[in-house]
């Protein structure tokens, strides 16, 4: 084997390059899957990536603002000045649309209209920092409250890609609040931000902030204001800082489950020192290529931070444009959030009943772009880990993996997102209704085929 060659590299860059790789199938099984993409006509032993969050439903309806410029009643379109597109803009965002984001984006649609008694804690544009994404934001909120080695609490199950962002450029460990609330059938029932977990991973030290994913990601589940109001209370008492991630905000599509309210109408508009809001256009937008994230402050010293060092992920001008052609159109938006969520709900229907035909275990879902399988049942049918040293509690989720990822199936797996048992996987069912129906009948045939052993 090739000896690595260090020479001159920095600490940092060692300890990244350095670092395991894991299962190197599982960490390239996206690319392999995109390499040989399922089409039902020119491809149809091709690969299917159920595994990506992103939601294709709604590009028929957001393509018309897709084009910078207004659309007069003649139809034809006044572009924007290509000068402006070609210059720099101010650091933090361009200045309507931090206005627009503030007023037409967060306190008309996110916030549902809710203004708090006292004006002052209105959202202002001078509280709002644009960015090129929610990722380096999120990365920067790390680096601001946590030193390397320090630790950020993130609820469990979640996104993967918190633990990389925390930790990849600078050290921050990520550990798991466990959620899930199981009955005696061993089923999920709920979830809960239990302060007694969160008390005990406090004990253990060095925890500097809490991330909170609400509506979450995996599950679509969205969390009670009561239990959010109760871990707002607790972080204060530990004088800790806590970022409420409400990318999903407006991907709710179920009025069975409970109802979602912004962390800033649950504290009633006063968000104080310690709590802040990141947010973006890649999921409720569908504009995961764009890269538009933001941010939203209370706190002074917090936003001048983020300010100072927001030059390493500015957002270019024709994203932003785009997002200020989206949100001045007020008719528009209103149209576009309500057929978003209707083509979420229609296609979160079509799945559901799809997995339900074919006896297929899953955690109802309330919001965002996907859905949890639970596989559990035919972890049992699969042979044990002959290598000890590499045995684990996930040993068998990870067979099971690859052999529905055998199937021509990507997914993501439980272990990843950080489940407490084995056996669940996230799906997502905003793709076209042949990639969703090929690729369930696909994991049907995997999970029927290892239970009828």
């Amino acid at each position: 084997m090739k000896k690595e060659n260090y020479e001159g590299f920095s600490d940092n860059a060692i300890r990244l390059l350095s670092a395991p790789k894991g299962n190197s199938k599982l960490a390239m099984a996206h690319f392999i899957a995109m390499s040989d993409l399922f089409n039902s006509k020119s491809n149809p032993n091709g690969y299917i990536s159920l595994g990506i969050a992103e939601n294709v439903l709604s590009y028929d309806i957001l393509k018309e603002k897709l084009v910078l410029g207004d659309s007069k009643e003649s139809g034809e379109v006044t572009a924007v000045p290509p000068q402006v597109l070609t210059q720099y803009s101010d650091i933090g965002g361009i200045p309507q649309l931090r206005e627009l984001i503030a007023v037409e984006l967060l306190q008309n649609q996110v916030f549902k209209g809710y203004k708090p008694t006292n004006n002052k804690l209105l959202v202002k544009k001078e509280q709002i920092l644009v960015s090129g994404g929610a990722t380096p934001l999120l990365e920067n909120v790390f680096n601001l409250f946590c030193n390397e080695g320090e630790k950020c609490i993130i609820p469990s199950p979640f996104y993967p890609s918190f633990v990389y962002d925390a930790f990849q450029r600078f050290g921050v460990k990520v550990v798991a609040a466990k959620s899930e609330v199981f009955n005696d059938n061993d089923e999920i029932i709920d979830f809960k931000l239990d302060l007694d977990v969160f008390e005990s991973l406090y004990n253990q030290g060095g925890v500097k902030m809490v991330l909170l994913c609400n509506p979450n990601n995996p599950t679509g589940y969205i969390f009670k204001p009561t239990e959010i109001k109760q871990l707002v209370n607790w972080c204060h008492s530990k004088k800790i800082h806590l970022i409420s991630d409400e990318i999903y905000a407006l991907s709710v599509f179920n009025e069975n489950g409970n109802e979602f309210k912004s962390i800033y109408e649950i504290l009633e508009g006063d968000l104080g020192e310690y709590v802040h809001i990141l947010n973006g256009f890649s999921k409720d937008f569908c504009l995961n290529g764009y890269r538009i994230g933001y941010f939203y402050s209370q706190n002074e010293m917090v936003f001048r931070y983020m300010v100072s060092t927001s030059a390493f992920y500015s957002c270019s001008n024709i994203a932003q444009y785009t997002a200020i052609n989206i949100l001045k159109d007020r008719e528009y938006l209103e149209r576009y959030i309500k057929t978003n969520q209707k083509n979420l709900k229609e296609a979160y229907e079509f799945a559901s009943n799809l997995l339900n035909q074919y006896s297929i275990p899953f955690i109802k879902s309330s919001s965002g772009v996907f859905l949890s399988l639970d596989l559990r049942a035919c972890l049992k049918c699969l042979p044990d880990e002959d290598d000890e040293d590499n045995k684990d509690a996930f040993s068998k989720e990870i067979k099971l993996w690859e052999a529905i990822f055998g199937n021509k199936v990507f997914l993501n797996s439980g272990k990843l997102c950080y489940f407490d048992k084995p056996g669940f996987f996230r799906l997502v069912f905003t793709l076209p209704k042949d990639f969703v129906e090929q690729g369930i009948k696909r994991i049907a045939t995997v999970y029927n085929s290892l239970l009828n052993k």
